[in-house]
């Protein structure tokens, strides 16, 4: 069975500068690296960095999918940017399974 795993960073609410975007390019010379994202994948092998330090560092969220079935989500929460009344009226979150164990 081959492997592959699927990683993408994205930063919302200010772009990468030059500086950053080079630093990124020392991890990963294949990534797909924009002023607001980076985005890779591996048929062998994994990346070469910690994703929490990437998200403290340069992004605002990270998906990560690999084809065995691990996902994962990890979102920058910055308090100083956000208020009690738009987190309640902007952000939710929803869990759903799928196949013979869902329910509803």
């Amino acid at each position: 069975m081959s492997e592959y795993q699927y990683y993408e960073f994205a930063a919302l609410d200010h772009a990468l500068d030059r500086r950053q975007q080079s630093e990124l390019r020392a991890i990963s010379t294949r990534a797909l690296i924009t002023p607001t994202g980076f985005v890779n994948t591996y048929e062998r092998g994994d990346l070469k960095a910690d994703p929490r330090r990437l998200v403290e560092r340069y992004f605002d969220a990270f998906l990560y999918l690999a084809n065995w079935g691990t996902h994962r989500l990890m979102l920058r929460y910055r308090p100083r940017r956000w208020t009690r009344t738009s987190l309640h009226s902007t952000a939710w979150v929803t869990r759903r399974r799928c196949g013979p164990a869902a329910s509803t």
